[in-house]
């Protein structure tokens, strides 16, 4: 605006000084025209009184001649008079402005010459009468005719002059109007284009000026919308109090509508007095030029009801200057306002409160003196308030004093909470509390004193004991239900497992066909209730929640090949066709729980096996989708059959415990119906989804999905020793086969060739090893010696006989001299006694193996002790992976119970060839748990009941080696609690 004002001031300033400079000129012009005017009158004048002075001149003269020519003497009286009006012009025109220098010169030559005329003229006219012809002689004459040729040239000479004069002027001043209109025309165009550019500019003004304004209205509009938003009321009034525009809120705030405000005076809201108030207090604003101000006041709402508000009033200015209105804004402060007043009643009632509060609490001011201590403080304390409010710790004596005191300093140096538990009896009674002492700030954030309070959480202690005893009993029943379940696995397996063993040996005697049927029942009926007792004991883990779940690396491949591979020979026993696919697509490194795969596998396909009497068995495992920004994959296996089928309304009923289709299939087919109630139970567990496709006498196929973690590692970790082997994964891509019938002394093979990268299959029997190499082709076997029904050498004899040429290594711990050269008369390629280092074990794969591998240095790596009871070999067996090592110790800790019954009944049944099989196992396995003399003592066992000496005592033998381990195997037991 102000752009604009003084724009249009320059503009006015301009026209005003074009109007001004035109006046003048006009001014200047009409005076000059006037003064020229003037002039040449006056000139005209005094040209014509000259003129008028040589006509008076000559009729005088002329006079003088007709007088003479008519023969008169006497001149007519007329004549006499003309030289006085000829001096009488003269001195009419002596003293005239307009004669310059050269005029007043050449009129005084005239009047020289018509004086001197006129004394000739009256010498003429004196002797006229006398001597008539004399005078008109001297009248012709030729000095008459020169005074009158030099009055003509003197008369001529003063009109040129003056002629002159008048020419000059008018040049003069036609020059100066020249240039005036020129000037006028430069002055005008100027101005003309000054004031097209100051029109232009004030127009982009005021271009400016409506889009500011078009601005300021949305601003405005967007104000108001703003204004119906906020929880405030927004109004604007008149200067006279008058509403012209209020937001929605006032409904909310007064009762009144915007609608019904509007055009109302303020006044309808106050009582009188505070109206008189309040029209004072805005009538001094606008006197006082204050912008804005705060005031709060109550007013009345359309109920009646009063409320206490604080309004923010703005002046408004017009375009004049003047205020042209309010702008306010009211905010609702009636519950603050009203709170002010409650303010010492909610003091009382805080004191009140904190007097009452089952915490302990007291304040302290900086100087140490206690301000406040409530009732439960005194209780505790056994301390009145009288005798503690107002002193220091120094001026008191109580025991506690001194007992806390550590706290306040601490707050005092750190300025940071502090807590402390303690318990403190009173009466007899122990109460707990959690001590907290913190410091108090004013708003400046000083540190003004010092808080403390006393929380109890006596009932939370008790609560948590209750608790904590609670969970122990928990523990010690699930403890209890553990040990049963081992218990009844041990007492039913022990049995079962002398029925079977004892109806296998029957079977080798020669026995009457009769006989033979005897047994093959027995063994039937055995076989099938070791299989349900195993799934009872299994599904009986599972609804006791005892199954865990592992998440380790596994080959996938490996866990499906290994798994089938068996199924596939129980297949081919009922001459059934069976087929696998595997989808190339599946990572070959999953993170998951193999073993429970295996067992869902072997579950969904022993049961169509089981329920298949003639056809094809197809398993299929594929890859089918990958989680988003996830690395879980699911893969589905797909088990179809040719079997019996089953109804659709069956097939909720099979997946439930101790259900099948039919009543009679136990009696055909056997089994506890807890195959699939199981499969589905560990399918829950692992997150995964089974389905079934399948009509009576058409076959079924079963289709289940289960998520596995992509491993970013290879399979194997780095080698802990120092040999030349000390590289990962040094077996990487091998395909090793492992015929061992001890299950520690699998999982130790297992173990170690997984984590060096190969991929290994494991057999507990020659025949079984001689079976895969049917179907599969191995880089390199580790072939145990001794073994039942087909022993290591006659394994080897026949696997060559098959003209397979595989690398195989023996292995065993048999104390027997020339054993390596046995191993190798039987086609074996080299020997490694048990236990081994892993490098060496390496070292000699990949030498028979064909490739260059520097021959490792023999180290001794010591990685933990047990008091006296060293682990070193399983240690170093498994190259320091303590994972490993407590899982095979966890195995071993289960498994000897049995075999020391095992070794007890064979003995007292005088079976000595299995006897030292089995004491073969437990040597290492001693060994393996750190008990070297157990082991020799197993071993001396070995070789007596192999040799057949000294078998007499071998039960005592049995119990001392069973002693020394009972005797020590909490060591181990420690070992793996504390892992």
């Amino acid at each position: 605006m102000k752009k604009v004002l003084n724009t249009v001031l320059a503009l006015v300033l301009v026209v005003v000084m074009a109007l001004v400079g035109f006046v003048y000129y006009a001014w200047m012009v009409q005076k000059r025209s006037k003064s020229a005017a003037e002039n040449m009158i006056e000139t005209n004048r005094l040209i014509d009184k000259v003129r008028t002075i040589y006509l008076l001149e000559s009729n005088y003269t002329n006079g003088i001649r007709d007088m003479l020519l008519n023969n008169n003497t006497q001149l007519a009286p007329n004549f006499l008079k003309l030289h006085d009006s000829i001096q009488f012009i003269f001195n009419s025109i002596s003293n005239n402005p307009l004669l310059d220098s050269t005029s007043q010169k050449t009129l005084h030559i005239i009047k020289l010459i018509i004086a001197r005329k006129k004394d000739f003229n009256q010498r003429v006219i004196d002797i006229a009468p006398s001597q008539p012809d004399l005078a008109r002689q001297l009248i012709t004459s030729t000095q008459g005719m020169d005074l009158r040729s030099s009055l003509i040239t003197e008369f001529n000479h003063f009109l040129q002059i003056n002629r002159n004069k008048l020419i000059s002027r008018v040049d003069k001043d036609l020059h100066y109007t020249l240039y005036s209109f020129w000037t006028t025309i430069i002055i005008s165009i100027f101005t003309l284009i000054l004031i097209i550019g100051e029109g232009r500019y004030i127009y982009r003004l005021f271009l400016k000026l409506k889009k500011s304004a078009n601005q300021l209205h949305k601003r405005e509009q967007s104000f108001m919308r703003l204004a119906e938003e906020t929880e405030l009321i927004v109004y604007k009034s008149s200067v006279e109090g008058f509403f012209t525009n209020v937001s929605k809120r006032a409904a909310e705030m007064t009762g009144y509508s915007s609608a019904e405000l509007v055009g109302q005076h303020y006044s309808i809201f106050l009582a009188e007095e505070t109206f008189k108030e309040l029209e004072e207090f805005y009538v001094n604003q606008i006197k006082n030029g204050d912008d804005y101000t705060f005031k709060q006041f109550e007013i009345i709402t359309k109920s009646g009801v009063k409320k206490w508000v604080e309004q923010l009033a703005t002046i408004i200015y017009g375009n004049d200057g003047k205020v042209r209105e309010f702008q306010c804004m009211v905010r609702d402060i009636d519950k603050e306002k009203r709170n002010e007043d409650q303010f010492q009643y909610l003091q009382e009632r805080l004191e009140s409160i904190i007097d009452y509060m089952p915490s302990m609490m007291f304040v302290k001011d900086m100087p140490g003196r206690y301000l406040l201590v409530n009732n439960r403080f005194s209780e505790m304390m056994n301390v009145a308030k009288k005798d503690i409010i107002g002193k220091t710790d120094q001026e008191l004596s109580f025991a506690w004093v001194k007992k806390y005191a550590h706290l306040d300093e601490e707050v005092l140096t750190t300025k940071n909470r502090v807590k402390m538990e303690d318990t403190i009896t009173v009466d007899g009674k122990d109460y707990h509390f959690l001590i907290t002492k913190f410091p108090l700030r004013n708003a400046d954030n000083e540190m003004i004193g010092i808080c403390g309070i006393g929380q109890d959480f006596t009932e939370k202690t008790n609560y948590i004991i209750a608790v904590e005893e609670a969970n122990k009993r928990g523990q010690e029943a699930i403890a209890a239900q553990e040990m049963f379940l081992a218990n009844m696995s041990h007492e039913i397996r022990t049995p079962m497992n002398g029925i079977i063993g004892m109806t296998n040996l029957m079977l080798q005697n020669p026995l009457t066909p009769k006989q033979l049927n005897y047994a093959n029942a027995i063994k039937s009926s055995a076989t099938r209730l070791m299989s349900i007792i195993t799934e009872v004991l299994d599904f009986s883990k599972i609804k006791a929640g005892k199954l865990s779940v592992q998440h380790e690396m596994f080959d996938i491949y490996e866990v499906i090949n290994n798994t089938l591979l068996p199924l596939k020979l129980q297949a081919e026993e009922k001459e059934l066709q069976f087929i696998t696919q595997i989808d190339n697509n599946i990572p070959t490194s999953l993170v998951g729980d193999d073993v429970r795969l295996t067992q869902i596998i072997t579950n969904i396909v022993e049961n169509a096996i089981k329920f298949t009497e003639a056809g094809t068995i197809k398993v299929r495992a594929s890859f089918t989708k990958k989680e988003l920004n996830s690395r879980q994959i699911w893969i589905q296996f797909i088990v179809s059959d040719t079997g019996i089928g089953i109804a659709p309304e069956k097939h909720e009923l099979i997946f439930k415990s101790f259900s099948q289709t039919h009543s009679d299939n136990a009696r055909k087919f056997g089994g506890a119906g807890l195959g699939l109630a199981i499969t589905k139970e560990l399918l829950n567990l692992l997150n995964g989804n089974i389905e079934l496709q399948s009509n009576l006498n058409e076959g079924s196929t079963f289709y289940f999905e289960l998520p596995f973690d992509i491993s970013e590692d290879n399979i194997g970790d780095v080698l802990k020793n120092d040999t030349s082997l000390k590289i990962i994964s040094p077996l990487s891509g091998k395909s090793i086969l492992i015929v061992e019938d001890d299950e520690i002394n699998q999982q130790v093979a297992i173990e170690l060739l997984r984590d060096a990268g190969s991929r290994p299959d494991v057999v507990s029997r020659g025949s079984l090893a001689l079976n895969m190499l049917d179907f599969k082709k191995y880089d390199c076997i580790i072939m145990d010696i001794q073994m039942p029904e087909m022993d290591g050498y006659e394994t080897t004899r026949r696997i060559r006989q098959k003209g397979i040429n595989t690398y195989i290594i023996a292995m065993t711990a048999s104390a027997l001299k020339d054993e390596r050269s046995r191993c190798l008369a039987a086609g074996m390629n080299d020997y490694i006694a048990k236990p081994f280092d892993p490098s060496d074990l390496f070292y000699r794969i990949l030498k028979g193996l064909g490739e260059k591998v520097v021959e490792p240095t023999p180290t001794k790596m010591i990685i933990s002790k047990i008091n006296e009871h060293s682990l070193d070999v399983v240690y170093n067996m498994f190259s320091g992976n303590k994972a490993n090592v407590i899982k095979l110790l966890k195995d071993l800790v289960k498994v000897m119970p049995q075999k020391f019954s095992e070794l007890n009944q064979l003995a007292s049944k005088k079976q000595w060839d299995p006897f030292y099989i089995l004491a073969h196992q437990i040597k290492f396995n001693l060994n393996v748990a750190g008990m070297p003399e157990a082991s020799i003592l197993a071993q001396e066992m070995e070789m007596d009941a192999r040799q057949n000496i000294n078998l007499e005592n071998m039960l005592e033998r049995i119990q001392m080696v069973e002693s020394i381990y009972l005797k020590n195997i909490h060591y181990v037991e420690t070992h793996i609690a504390q892992a």
